[in-house]
C-alpha cells in the first residue's frame, strides 16, 4: 500500500518542479527582465562603466595636466653667487709690460754734465749726449754713444770735451722701470792742448742708469758713468751724469 502511494507522490513532485522551471524562464523573457534592467541605465548604473570600458581605461595612460607637470618637474636650483655674477673682464695688458715689448731700437737724447779731472786742470763741462742701441734679445743690446761738453776758459783756453765709444748694454728687467748697465770703449778729444801730450786719447766708459716709461714708446732716463781716459801720457778718472729721454721703436 505504501509503495502504491509513493509513486503518485513522486510524479506530482516532478511535475511541480517542471512547472516552476517553466515559470522562471518565462519571467526572464518579459520587459521587466534582468537584461532589460541592465539595458536601462539608472542613475547608479550610468556611473559604472561596462566591463569592456574597464579594459580600455586600464590600457589608456592617464592624461597629465599642466598643473601636474609644473608640480612634477623638479624646481631649478638657484644660481650660485659665482654663476649669478658676471665674469670679470680680463685686465687689459699694461702698455709698460716691457717683457713683451716688440721694439728693437732705442735712441737717447740727454743733457750731460761732464766732470773732467787731469793733472794739468779740472773742468766741469755741461753739454749733450746721444746714444743708439739695438737689442739682440730681451736683455742684451749693442750700443754706441757720443758726449760733448763745454766749459769756461781753463789753462789758457776754452775747455771742450768730446767722448765717443761703442759696446754692450744689459737690461736688468724690461719693465716700466728698467734698470740697466753698459760698458763702452772708444776715444776722447779735449781742448786746450797742453805741453804734456796730444789732445786725443783712449777712453773707457762704465756705468748704468734707469729708464722710466712715460708711454709705450717714450721713457725718461737717468744715467751715471765712470770715465777712464788716457791723455797727456797718464790716466784720468772722470765722470758724467745724464738726464734725458729715450725713444723706443
Amino acid at each position: 500500500m505504501k509503495r502504491l502511494l509513493a509513486v503518485p507522490l513522486l510524479v506530482l513532485g516532478i511535475a511541480g518542479t517542471t512547472l516552476a522551471q517553466y515559470d522562471a524562464s518565462d519571467s526572464l523573457g518579459t520587459s521587466d527582465s534582468v537584461a532589460v534592467d541592465f539595458a536601462r541605465p539608472s542613475a547608479t548604473s550610468s556611473r559604472i562603466p561596462k566591463s569592456g570600458d574597464w579594459l580600455v581605461a586600464s590600457l589608456t595612460p592617464p592624461e597629465t595636466s599642466l598643473a601636474a607637470l609644473s608640480f612634477s618637474a623638479p624646481p631649478a636650483s638657484p644660481p650660485s653667487s659665482r654663476a649669478g655674477l658676471a665674469e670679470p673682464l680680463p685686465a687689459a695688458p699694461s702698455p709698460y709690460n716691457y717683457l713683451e715689448r716688440d721694439y728693437r731700437w732705442e735712441i737717447g737724447l740727454a743733457f750731460a754734465l761732464v766732470r773732467f779731472r787731469s793733472a794739468p786742470y779740472y773742468a766741469t763741462a755741461p753739454g749733450f749726449h746721444s746714444s743708439v742701441a739695438y737689442f739682440l734679445n730681451n736683455w742684451l743690446a749693442v750700443e754706441g754713444a757720443v758726449t760733448t761738453g763745454f766749459a769756461p776758459a781753463v789753462y789758457g783756453g776754452t775747455f771742450k770735451y768730446l767722448g765717443y765709444g761703442g759696446g754692450v748694454k744689459i737690461s736688468l728687467g724690461r719693465r716700466r722701470l728698467e734698470p740697466w748697465v753698459h760698458g763702452l770703449a772708444g776715444g776722447v778729444h779735449v781742448n786746450p792742448q797742453t805741453a804734456l801730450g796730444s789732445k786725443n786719447g783712449f777712453e773707457l766708459t762704465a756705468g748704468g742708469g734707469v729708464d722710466y716709461g712715460l708711454f709705450p714708446r717714450l721713457s725718461v732716463r737717468l744715467e751715471f758713468d765712470y770715465l777712464a781716459s788716457h791723455l797727456f801720457g797718464q790716466w784720468q778718472n772722470s765722470g758724467q751724469g745724464l738726464l734725458g729721454v729715450v725713444v723706443h721703436f
